[in-house]
């Protein structure tokens, strides 16, 4: 993944974080599949439906940086709808982000 294209501490962090989320999508797909499957047993829906609520969260906060941007995800499910809307905006933050990829990058093709 990037840490494998990449080197240093930010490259490593982002492969864990995208192995993380992948293995947190999967859990989310596994509890949405599940949920028909307890139709007569309403408490069990209710928490399946609250464990993926809760997965779909974590999968859409905003742990990045904070960039110019407006984005909304929505998912319609059977069993509920979720919308996700982020709005953020920080210059000084990007511009300080594109020197030290710059920087990686630059580091790499040196070596």
């Amino acid at each position: 993944m990037l840490a494998t294209i990449l080197k240093g501490p930010k490259a490593e962090e982002t492969t864990i974080a995208i192995v993380e989320a992948y293995a947190k999508l999967r859990e989310l797909s596994r509890v949405i599949t599940e949920i028909p499957q307890y139709e007569d047993d309403k408490a069990v829906q209710q928490s399946l439906m609250q464990r993926g609520g809760q997965l779909a969260a974590e999968l859409l906060s905003d742990n990045l940086p904070i960039q110019s941007s407006e984005t909304s995800v929505e998912l319609n499910l059977a069993m509920f709808k979720l919308r996700h809307t982020v709005k953020r905006e920080n210059n000084d933050e990007i511009a300080q982000l594109k020197q030290e990829l710059k920087r990686m990058v630059n580091d790499k093709e040196e070596s």
